[in-house]
């Protein structure tokens, strides 16, 4: 660093803040800013040639408090998935976490969210929508009900006196029946919160007495009858009447020797097996009883005496008779038997009609089978059972009307899934549906159409909680989005019927006059998602954007998306893949909006006859999904053939700049597109030694790759250093008419810390990239910014810099470049500038330039030790530490994005995304005001009956209140409701009687007002009064009436009686 009394006018003129053209001060007459203290913060700000201070009031370190602004994601593994047709919700629960309890995370339409958290760290293990009730068993076994109706109050809990293997609830019932591990059957009742003296035995200890373990896997009440339940075991499953509270049947599958099952042991064809039971399940009409076996056995019961109609498998039928194996049961290369996957979930579905039915099916496919998907049995009208033959109904269930597979991702199992029924909440919630939510081994979710098993995007029906796991998110990138351009890119495609529609959300406030954080969240599959993440704030465009790879691509694999990057102000996207190519997609209409299968595989053919590709760049029109109208649609795709893209910027103004994994970068120009650069990073040190006159001892630096890109609009420093000038006054002119204008300009930061600087300059009817220099900072680049050294705004390449450039006006600017080891700000593309370094305990993995209106600007950090550290500009001084770790993953910190408002994103889990401000005052996101879930306004439906027939055959109808009657007993205390409903009768008639007082105690009327008030009411009085005298004298009328009949008939009588005696 030079002396600060040497004066260097020719070289650091620009240190001064004049422009060219100026009257150059001497050392005798120094600037009236001059401030001759020596401290550090001073002697940079001189350094980076800034000579004002940019942070102002944004300096005061109690400004920087946190604030949790919004969550989105789920923050652990799903365990179990529960959906209310008549609320209109979707639940999901969660498994425990090595810091936090489970949660059930309740979803509604739009951005309706509510959490509801276990008191005790445990994780969900059956979780149930009852009306208003949210029903809980963890895997601690303990019992908790939530109420929709109080988000605030607690749960009611009860411990039952065993290990809770099953749950059923019913819409139309306030209890809950728990099958216990001991192979007993109790009940909750979910209103009164109290354990009911109902207990039902373990039954199948009277046909298994030996046995040791008895447990029960499944409860299911009858569709039509209340008071039929079937219980399954371990080793069969049995019927029991809740009236007569005594079983009606016991049915128990045995496979005889010869017989194939499922999947046998040559060593055991010759014996007799009995599978053991997983689920048992009703038909819709009760008319056949399901169950399923660990064998993957699905055997068909008839209900009435308990007959087996068909025992079969995915792939065979009648499995239980003897036959020797199947040959789908044998491997064709070795004769070996092929193992099956357990079947993990069945549900006996219908349409409309409940005698129209189908059974899906979650497992029980060969297991070397790479989709294994969810397998739909359609059985369509069940025969009547008075007319048809035995062997009718067994064909019925042999060969289906259609058996497809529902295809989920490849390699992963669907361990559950949660049906979507139309609007009826009865037949265990199989009724009518419409769509299928899959559970996946893997923790995330899968959406299907029911029954033609379409995938369904969850960006047009779901929350953005559950589409970060349908499949889970790898990247994302925040972008401020214009709210105006943010309103008018509003997508108009082809969309399923909204089938979560519950819940209001919580008032919020509206920002009129601010820009959109836009988020870009690439998944697994290959697909961005681009929604508004909002600051806690209303969202006018709450939908969510998709752009699917795999369609524009032309392939099913090798999708992982490496980087993602949007221009804020042309809604222009940029995806970048694993696999090198670069997809650009740009906002439009849909000129082939409705075409077929058939027309995209003519085009396919006429692109692969055609080409359509021009040197790296293939034209991508033509590969938009025909059900988007208008949208973001596929413009081109780059491929250099130069290993994975490490690294995205996407300007405002049609450039795009790619860095790869070899080295290599390209930048592309949109108006074409056109490529107008590519070349190794490697290589720009042997430019930057060519274009300096002065020596240099670099060399080039191989394996450099970019770390971080960035556009900006700037006056850069002068090249005609770079020249060999002889006198001083032919230097200075040179820099005078360099410098007499700003241009597009794009900083590329590299893994072994420069900066290099590129020009974008008109060149015939486009644009050409020239390398300028090279700037050398300490560590891989992590940031850089461009600033107005007037004004401190950020010079980024914004539509108004660049008009602006046609106008002469120039953006004096400087860099502020930040690497993991130290920051600088400089005057690109070679000048030293003003640093300060971090030290040796950790480093700088995340970082931008935030400002906060009226008060400034500062630097913002993300170090290592999971602080946050904020730096005064241009002093760099430290202003503020804050800590972040409590909140963030530690091995995610460097994926924190620091947005330019002063908002932290970040990674709390995998599947959990976190908001935070950095100037609030210490607010969680539990204490923001919750949303609304429950509507009392929709009523559950009355639940379905018996039939006719059963009812004259001797089927004793049962309606809630008998159920209510025969658990609760007859001293079941008062409702709830009822009580509740007298305390409001009571506090009305007290508000009343108070009120009445009031009133006849008020002296607040006129005399003349109080006179006509009494003579009023005396009026009434006598008027009253006068009725009554009235009816007194008729009554008195009628009894002297009464009276004169009453003693002439005794007169009468006694005559009478005389002349009688007298004669006879």
């Amino acid at each position: 660093m030079a002396k600060a009394n040497t004066p260097r006018i020719p070289r650091d003129w620009h240190l001064l803040g004049l422009l060219p053209g100026s009257i150059l001060p001497t050392a005798a007459t120094p600037p009236a800013s001059y401030n001759p203290k020596p401290t550090m913060d001073f002697l940079r700000s001189k350094q980076a040639g800034i000579q004002h201070d940019f942070t102002g009031a944004l300096a005061a370190s109690d400004l920087f408090i946190l604030d949790e602004v919004e969550k989105y994601g789920i923050e652990s593994s799903i365990s179990v998935i529960a959906y209310d047709p008549i609320q209109s919700l979707l639940a999901v629960g969660t498994n425990e976490t090595a810091t936090t309890p489970g949660k059930v995370y309740v979803f509604g339409q739009k951005r309706v969210r509510v959490t509801f958290t276990l008191t005790r760290k445990t994780g969900v293990k059956f979780l149930k929508l009852c009306d208003s009730r949210i029903v809980i068993v963890d895997t601690k076994s303990e019992l908790s009900v939530f109420d929709m109706t109080d988000l605030e109050a607690q749960p009611a809990r009860y411990s039952p006196p065993g290990i809770v293997s099953a749950v059923l609830t019913d819409p139309s019932l306030d209890w809950v029946f728990m099958g216990l591990q001991n192979g007993e059957v109790i009940a909750y009742d979910l209103d009164r919160q109290l354990k009911s003296p109902f207990l039902i035995p373990n039954l199948w200890r009277q046909r298994s007495p030996k046995a040791r373990i008895l447990p029960i896997v499944s409860l299911a009440l009858h569709p039509r009858d209340l008071g039929t339940l079937l219980i399954g075991y371990l080793e069969g499953c049995v019927v029991f009447s809740l009236k007569q509270h005594a079983p009606t049947l016991f049915l128990h599958f045995e496979i005889p020797p010869g017989a194939p099952g499922a999947d046998p042991e040559r060593s055991m064809l010759n014996s007799v097996r009995r599978p053991r039971l997983c689920e048992a399940l009703w038909h819709p009409t009760g008319t056949f009883i399901c169950t399923t076996h660990e064998d993957s056995c699905l055997v068909i019961w008839d209900s009435r005496d308990g007959r087996i109609v068909q025992a079969r498998t995915l792939q065979d039928t009648n499995v239980n008779i003897p036959c020797g194996p199947k040959p789908s049961m044998l491997s064709e290369t070795e004769g070996t038997i092929i193992v099956r996957q357990p079947l993990f979930k069945v549900s006996w579905c219908c349409t409309d009609n409940p005698d129209d039915t189908s059974i899906l099916v979650a497992g029980g496919n060969v297991s070397v089978m790479p989709n294994k998907g969810l397998t739909l049995l359609d059985l369509g009208p069940t025969p009547n059972m008075l007319t048809s033959s035995a062997q009718l109904v067994s064909d019925h269930f042999a060969s289906p009307r259609r058996q497809r597979i529902l295809p989920t991702p490849a390699d992963l199992d669907v361990v559950d899934f949660c049906l979507l029924p139309r609007t009826n909440p009865h037949y265990a919630g199989s009724h009518d549906p419409v769509a299928v939510v899959a559970l996946l081994a893997s923790g995330e979710l899968a959406t299907l159409s029911f029954p033609d098993g379409q995938p369904i995007s969850p960006a047009l029906v779901f929350h953005p909680s559950l589409s970060l796991i349908h499949p889970r998110a790898t990247t994302a990138n925040l972008s401020p989005v214009n709210r105006q351009r943010w309103l008018g890119m509003t997508e108009n495609r082809d969309r399923p019927k909204e089938v979560i529609v519950g819940g209001v959300e919580h008032a919020k406030p509206l920002r009129r006059y601010e820009n959109r954080t836009v988020i870009q969240m690439a998944h697994l599959d290959g697909t961005v998602r681009i929604w508004d993440l909002g600051l806690a704030d209303e969202i006018e465009n709450e939908k969510i954007m998709e752009v699917d790879l795999g369609q524009v691509l032309e392939r099913g694999v090798d999708l992982k998306i490496e980087r993602v990057a949007m221009a804020g102000s042309t809604g222009e996207l940029a995806v970048g893949m694993e696999t090198g190519e670069v997809a650009v997609f740009r906002w439009g209409k849909n000129k082939g909006y409705g075409r077929t299968r058939e027309d995209e595989a003519l085009q396919g053919m006429s692109r692969t006859e055609s080409g359509g590709a021009t040197g790296a760049i293939r034209d991508a029109k033509s590969r938009t999904n025909p059900a988007l109208k208008e949208g973001l649609l596929p413009l081109c795709v780059l491929e250099q053939h130069c290993g994975s893209v490490l690294h995205l910027a996407c300007s405002d103004v049609g450039f795009v700049a790619i860095a790869y994994q070899t080295g290599h970068m390209s930048v592309v120009d949109l108006r074409g597109p056109t490529v107008i650069f590519h070349q190794s990073l490697a290589s720009l040190t042997k430019e930057a030694k060519r274009s300096s006159f002065r020596k240099s001892h670099d060399k080039p630096i191989e394996g450099e790759k970019a770390t971080c890109l960035e556009f900006g609009v700037l006056t850069l420093e002068g090249d005609g250093r770079q020249l060999i000038a002889k006198t001083l006054e032919y230097l200075l002119t040179l820099l005078t008419v360099d410098s007499e204008f700003s241009s597009i300009a794009l900083f590329v930061g590299t893994s072994h810390g420069r900066i290099a600087t590129f020009k974008l300059l008109p060149q015939g009817p486009g644009f050409a990239c020239n390398f300028v220099n090279v700037a050398h900072l300490e560590g891989p680049v992590v940031k850089i910014i461009p600033l107005n050294s007037d004004s401190g705004k950020r010079a980024y390449a914004t539509q108004q810099a660049v008009a602006n450039l046609r106008d002469g006006i120039k953006v004096p600017g400087v860099l502020l470049g930040v690497t993991k080891s130290e920051s600088r700000i400089f005057r690109p593309p070679t000048a030293k500038g003003a640093h300060k370094g971090w030290g040796e305990d950790f480093d700088c993995l995340s970082a931008n330039v935030v400002e906060l209106d009226t008060h400034g600007v500062c630097l913002t950090c993300v170090m290592s030790s999971g602080i946050v550290k904020s730096y005064s500009i241009p002093g760099l001084k430290e202003i503020s530490e804050v800590k972040i770790g409590q909140w963030f993953e530690k091995n995610r910190l460097a994926d924190i994005i620091v947005a330019g408002s002063g908002y932290i994103f970040g990674w709390t889990s995998e599947t959990e995304c976190l908001l935070l401000h950095m100037w609030g005052r210490g607010d969680s996101c539990a204490d923001t005001p919750k949303d609304t879930l429950y509507n009392p306004n929709t009523p559950v439906p009355a639940r379905p009956t018996i039939s006719n027939f059963q009812w004259i055959s001797g089927t004793q109808h049962v309606t809630a209140e008998d159920i209510d009657l025969l658990i609760g007993g007859p001293e079941r205390p008062m409702s709830r409701k009822m009580i509740e409903q007298m305390r409001a009768e009571k506090r009305q008639a007290e508000m009343d009687a108070r009120a009445s007082a009031a009133a006849g105690a008020s002296t607040q009327d006129g005399v003349f007002a109080n006179m006509a008030k009494q003579i009023q009411e005396r009026t009434e009085k006598l008027n009253i009064m006068g009725d009554s005298m009235d009816r007194l004298g008729e009554s008195s009328a009628n009894f002297a009436e009464d009276v004169n009949k009453f003693v002439s008939q005794q007169k009468r009588k006694a005559l009478l009686g005389g002349i009688t005696g007298k004669w006879f």
